[in-house]
């Protein structure tokens, strides 16, 4: 398995791809159209010019492959505005409560220990999920 030679970082960073790609086609799905909202600025573009935006950002484990903390951002947003985190507060805050960010912020300083064959297998459904959303398309 090609898989079984990556390092522990490059698996998580190919899962994390994936995520990111994944929460940008499920809004493709759900709003049934290729040009999706940023949540921070509310822009719309094709789903493949919108960025995967983490809430807490990637550098924390703990919430860097949490479905939740990814969604569709603006390339404008997720990187010039550092990822415009006061309007990011705002959305996540009106999806999920705000005792979800509190959790966030918790989950973030807890930090995660990365076991490989979870990460395979995190990967391979991940997969499956993404190709499952394209045929949603």
């Amino acid at each position: 398995c090609v898989m079984a030679h990556k390092s522990i970082g490059k698996l998580v960073d190919e899962a994390a791809t994936l995520l990111q790609r994944i929460v940008r086609l499920k809004a493709v799905v759900h709003t049934g159209s290729e040009y999706i909202q940023c949540v921070s600025c509310g822009k719309s573009e094709h789903w493949t010019k919108m960025q995967g935006g983490h809430y807490v950002p990637r550098q924390f484990a703990g919430t860097k492959l949490l479905e939740e903390n990814i969604h569709p951002q603006c390339q404008r947003c997720n990187g010039y505005l550092g990822g415009n985190t006061d309007s990011y507060a705002v959305y996540m805050s009106d999806m999920y409560g705000a005792d979800f960010l509190k959790e966030l912020d918790r989950m973030k300083r807890s930090g995660h220990k990365w076991v490989r064959a979870d990460l395979i297998d995190l990967i391979a459904s991940l997969k499956e999920r993404e190709q499952q959303l394209r045929g949603e398309m």
